[in-house]
């Protein structure tokens, strides 16, 4: 174990560990409540042998909910459970182990300063909130190797710390990760199983993942948690496809729903769920269904309400489909890297986020040529006007840096955190948060057919052969009467918003630096016509009422 994160760790999350019959304990809102148990039989593996529950009774004394204890090595069993309403909490533990069998407790939970997980926005379901109401500009990072270790890329706690430091730092305050490693690492505490065949659990390894987490949500950052790879690669040890049994896949996603619902996450059934290598005839339809039946056991065991998603391979782009299942959370979780626009805007039919979570990892250069091998990543330029044109359909995303996204792999040198052509990407997409957090941006919704220009919309072009978004383009967010935001680029002549009556103040907003500069006022309902000063990106900042 690491020593030096179990402090942090214990600070983080006010972890209260009591023994089942011990007295009602006081718990801050939105923090990990745990209770340890110890069973009294030997098994010869407790992960599949043994089943416990747990019934909590909400402070109403009418509601329940139901949620799995976890094994946590030896004979050691916890439930955790992060209380959502004030008031008196009771459990009691349904098992046929006599050592918790019957147990039964009580905890209060009191008002706290903890802001909970996240969720749709009450009124504005396709914007997150936390769970105490407060609004979330959603703004992810990729951090796929988050949990493992890797000496070779000088990759491990320290730097995982390190990592969330940074990123929190510059404003982001949600990473995504996968929990099994594609490449089949561990982490200090070893490897997450010592036989996945035999479902042979090493607990040391989701120790360390504890931690982690609880130090990620002490800086303010969700965890998005991928909990398995679908096929992937033959390689992969740990994908979806290598647990001996449908069971065996059901067992473990609960197993995940028990252990982290409490943190500050929400979950992605699949990693890339369509796969690469299929080691028994399946149609895509099949695979959906047995994925659909996973995420059910998921849900089934996820008593805090946690969003619930699931990832796509490139080729596919979105997880639509899956709004058919009841525990879809989002509207789409895409990987997608073209017709960002418009792709984002199909998604929203749904009155759910949408996130396009894989888009671009900036500078990325796999084969270490010194040329960028990744679509929409090849400049500075490319990768923000890629988010651009993703956030002004009403849409949020997941964004990478080549030197950290995959833990230092898929780029030449170690994990690099602190590489120098990271810095403006860093900087420029908390400008994006920026802007948007400074208006009632929850309120604005796509209406692109509010712009005329001459120069119509181009298409995607090419840079270092990959793809990147159009060059010439135009959108516009609104509050129709209220607010506008319009974005433009490549263009050199004038373009015309169609406004609904009112006063209005006009500033221009340099994506670029986050320079605002006062414009013309527009005349009353009017249309506004604006020209950029030059060919690059621009966003114009219309307000009904004075400026702000």
């Amino acid at each position: 174990m690491n020593v030096k994160l179990l402090p942090t760790a214990l600070i983080v999350l006010f972890i209260l560990t009591i023994l089942a019959g011990a007295p009602a304990a006081e718990v801050p809102m939105f923090s990990l409540h745990e209770v340890t148990f110890r069973a009294e039989v030997t098994y010869s593996n407790p992960y599949t042998e043994l089943f416990a529950d747990a019934t909590l009774t909400e402070p109403d004394g009418k509601t329940t909910r139901t949620m799995p204890l976890f094994w946590d090595g030896g004979a050691t069993w916890k439930l955790r459970f992060a209380p959502d309403k004030p008031g008196k909490w009771q459990w009691a533990v349904k098992s046929a182990d006599g050592g918790l069998k019957g147990k039964t407790g009580t905890f209060t939970a009191v008002r706290s300063s903890r802001k909970g997980g996240i969720r749709p926005m009450s009124g504005f379901p396709r914007h997150f909130e936390r769970q105490d109401g407060s609004r979330l500009w959603f703004m992810g990072d990729t951090a796929w190797a988050f949990f493992h270790d890797s000496p070779e890329e000088k990759y491990d706690g320290a730097a995982a710390r390190r990592y969330l430091d940074a990123r929190a730092a510059q404003g982001f305050n949600v990473i995504h990760c996968m929990m099994l490693s594609e490449a089949g690492d561990g982490n200090s505490g070893g490897k997450p199983w010592t036989d996945l065949s035999a479902e042979k659990m090493n607990h040391g390894y989701w120790q360390q993942v504890d931690q982690r987490i609880a130090y990620a949500n002490n800086k303010g950052i969700v965890v998005g948690l991928a909990v398995a790879w679908a096929d992937k690669r033959k390689q992969e040890p740990f994908a979806w496809r290598m647990f001996p049994s449908l069971e065996a896949r059901k067992r473990y996603a609960s197993y995940v729903a028990a252990r982290y619902g409490a943190y500050d996450v929400y979950f992605l059934v699949s990693g890339e769920w369509h796969g690469e290598v299929r080691t028994r005839p399946s149609t895509e339809s099949e695979m959906k269904k047995e994925f659909i039946e996973i995420g059910n056991a998921l849900s089934a065991a996820n008593a805090q309400g946690r969003m619930i998603g699931i990832h796509p391979m490139t080729r596919h782009g979105s997880t639509r489909e899956f709004n058919d299942a009841s525990w879809m959370s989002f509207g789409d979780y895409q990987q997608n890297y073209h017709d960002l626009h418009g792709r984002a805007l199909e998604s929203r039919r749904f009155n759910k986020p949408v996130v396009n979570s894989e888009y671009g990892y900036h500078l990325r250069d796999q084969n270490g040529d010194g040329t960028p091998d990744k679509d929409n990543s090849t400049s500075l330029a490319a990768i923000r006007n890629a988010t651009w044109d993703i956030v002004m359909a009403g849409a949020y995303v997941v964004t990478g840096f080549g030197t950290t996204y995959f833990g230092g792999h898929r780029d030449p040198g170690p994990f690099d955190l602190d590489a120098s052509k990271n810095k403006d990407w860093e900087r420029q997409i908390g400008l994006i948060q920026r802007l948007f957090t400074g208006m009632e941006y929850w309120k604005l919704e796509p209406h692109d057919e509010l712009i005329r220009c001459n120069t119509p919309r181009g298409t995607e072009a090419k840079e270092f052969k990959r793809t990147i978004p159009p060059p010439a383009t135009y959108w516009c967010l609104a509050q129709p009467g209220k607010q506008y935001v319009l974005y433009v680029r490549g263009l050199s002549d004038s373009m015309e918003l169609t406004l609904g009556g009112g006063n209005y103040t006009a500033r221009q907003f340099n994506p670029r630096t986050g320079e605002f500069t006062a414009l013309s006022k527009p005349n009353g309902a009017a249309p506004f016509y604006y020209r950029p000063p030059d060919q690059q990106d621009w966003v114009v900042l219309l307000e009904e009422g004075k400026l702000k």
